[in-house]
């Protein structure tokens, strides 16, 4: 049972990852703000939280709605528009980093291409995020989940939510990195590069074989995106 535990551990994760955070929104100057993926809670996104807040940047995970009021279980559509408002709501000036892991990606992608955020926001980096969809969405709809959610319905590969954020045009001065694990079973590479990737300005890099929450709590990939975020990188 050891290897089918340590599987599930490193890409579900530890049942501790469904709680809320104190990292909701603070006052005042943002550098960052962090978007949790499916049905998890906001704790998720406390190791790399606190490996960015170790360089000076400010982080927020903001509650957008569903259950509870901060586990992600709401459409991309309300959420992504939902991050736009915060975004405008936050001091003039401020262009924060968006981090998001698995839908949490799809979710800061829909406030920026279609939600009229772009203009606040300073990069985006995603993890283990289901650019192309996913197949793991169609377990998660014979689960019953898409019953609760419509999310899982937006993540299967060939969605409507998918094709039409990868046929809208990405803002030129909002870099874009997807961070991608061969061991990552809930988001296999293959679904998870940005289709329009240019190597450059937008592109899709590999990190070491790991799970799909595994990868927010490695040190080696929460000390790249600190150094994409510092380096403002894209």
């Amino acid at each position: 049972m050891k290897g089918p535990f340590k599987i599930l551990r490193t890409n579900i994760g530890p049942p501790r990852i469904y709680g809320p955070t104190k990292r909701w929104r603070p006052d005042g100057h943002v550098d960052v703000v962090l978007l949790q993926g499916f049905g998890t809670g906001p704790i998720l996104m406390n190791p790399l939280a606190r490996v960015l807040e170790a360089e000076g940047l400010t982080c927020s995970v903001p509650r957008l709605g569903g259950m509870l009021g901060y586990l992600q279980t709401r459409s991309v559509r309300r959420s992504g528009r939902a991050l736009a408002d915060l975004l405008r709501e936050l001091p003039p000036g401020s262009r924060p980093w968006l981090i998001g892991h698995s839908v949490g990606g799809i979710i800061a992608r829909d406030a920026v291409q279609r939600a009229g955020g772009a203009g606040s926001v300073g990069g985006v980096i995603t993890v283990g995020c289901p650019h192309r969809g996913t197949p793991v969405a169609f377990g998660a709809i014979a689960l019953g989940l898409g019953l609760l959610s419509r999310s899982p319905w937006q993540m299967t590969p060939g969605a409507r939510t998918i094709r039409r954020l990868n046929a809208l045009p990405w803002p030129p001065d909002v870099p874009l990195v997807s961070l991608l694990s061969r061991a990552d079973l809930l988001c296999p590479p293959r679904f998870g590069r940005v289709p329009f990737a240019d190597g450059d300005h937008v592109r899709n890099e590999e990190v070491a074989p790991l799970g799909h929450t595994q990868m927010l709590r490695n040190p080696a990939v929460t000390a790249r995106i600190a150094e994409l975020i510092t380096r403002g990188e894209g």
